[in-house]
């Protein structure tokens, strides 16, 4: 028995010390994008002295500075409304694509939907220039539509993916009751099926919304050419050509991060039920 529990032991120590790892290595990431976003000059010029753990006397003078600038608000709300299109233009066509893949049998359907997920494999700057060379072939560059098309590509197989698999747990016997009470398709999608996956279909706009946010490669070459209308990974990328000090590149990068976190937090609460649980409720 004391070997087992000594073997015991070294696995809970091990366990330990790889939690302890893996917060430190999401944490450390965080605090340094906060020290650096509210660092003074003092702290930021040492003289070749160590940079200390934490600002000599921190401020937010970068983030009012950031504030008052109407370009930066400018990139905000172009993010903003990309990134909202691109969630609603990938759940209208995810929702009804992942519904019939989910109930509808045909042939090569599971080759289809390994198909279908297959297309993310590949790096995004493999498929940026054909996209990219369509979008101004049809006079569609430099624009809102070209980014939200461009990132409901890249979203929408994980999304579709995602809803057919929720889908495919609803059982079926749920509609069969709801045509018997004399319910239509119609109804029984938009008020039966949906709400029973939302759950998931929350999951998929996170993802969408994350993933449009963040996104640089598409963004650059549909956008920064003309430099009419550029999101936030832009505008960080166009303050890296200036080199600007630490402080400014952090305080963007925590402003790129917050309605990221704010997003999640808001509709995370609808992640915690499942979908088999929505169903029985």
């Amino acid at each position: 028995m004391s070997y087992i529990d000594r073997d015991e032991i070294g696995k809970r120590i091990v366990w330990a010390i790889c939690v302890i790892v893996m917060i430190i290595g999401i944490i450390a990431p965080i605090y340094l994008l906060i020290k650096y976003s509210i660092s003074d000059p003092s702290t930021m010029n040492t003289g070749g002295r160590p940079i200390p753990l934490w600002p000599n006397r921190p401020t937010f003078d970068i983030f009012l500075y950031l504030f008052r600038d109407r370009e930066f608000w400018g990139v905000v709300s172009n993010s903003a409304i990309i990134a909202t299109l691109t969630v609603l233009l990938t759940s209208l066509l995810s929702i009804p694509a992942g519904y019939v893949l989910a109930r509808y049998n045909f042939p090569l359907k599971r080759f289809f939907l390994i198909l279908l997920i297959s297309v993310r494999l590949f790096p995004d700057i493999s498929s940026v220039i054909p996209i990219a060379t369509f979008f101004v072939r049809a006079n569609l560059h430099s624009s809102f539509i070209s980014v939200v098309l461009a990132h409901t590509l890249l979203s929408l197989p994980y999304v579709i993916f995602m809803a057919t698999t929720a889908f495919e747990f609803v059982p079926k016997d749920i509609e069969e009751q709801a045509r018997v009470i004399g319910a239509n398709r119609v109804t029984i999608f938009t008020r039966i099926l949906v709400p029973m996956v939302f759950p998931s279909l929350i999951a998929g706009a996170i993802y969408t919304f994350l993933l449009s946010w963040d996104e640089f490669i598409f963004a650059h070459f549909l956008l920064d050419t003309g430099g009419q209308i550029q999101t936030l990974t832009l505008y960080l990328n166009k303050n890296l050509s200036f080199s600007p000090p630490q402080n400014v590149l952090a305080a963007i990068s925590v402003c790129l991060s917050v309605p990221v976190m704010v997003f999640t937090f808001v509709v995370q609460r609808y992640m915690v039920s499942g979908v088999v649980s929505g169903a029985v409720k």
